[in-house]
């Protein structure tokens, strides 16, 4: 099973995970929304790891570089 990260410092994001073997990132936004991302770079998962605001890191790194599909 992969780490789930909570993030109850941001206002957008609840929390996410990363799968190595598939390069993919699951996020769930405060709605209830959950997202994969997929083709996620496990540096890209790191930044999102050490950032001091997941929000900002996803809109600015990860949406629109990324295929996604909404679980």
């Amino acid at each position: 099973m992969n780490e789930w990260i909570s993030t109850p410092e941001s206002s957008n994001v609840v929390g996410f995970s990363y799968d190595e073997t598939n390069q993919a990132l699951t996020v769930e936004f405060n709605s209830g929304s959950r997202y994969n991302y997929f083709d996620v770079h496990q540096s890209i998962y790191a930044g999102m790891k050490n950032t001091s605001s997941k929000g900002k890191y996803l809109n600015v790194e990860i949406k629109g570089h990324y295929r996604y599909a909404r679980q």
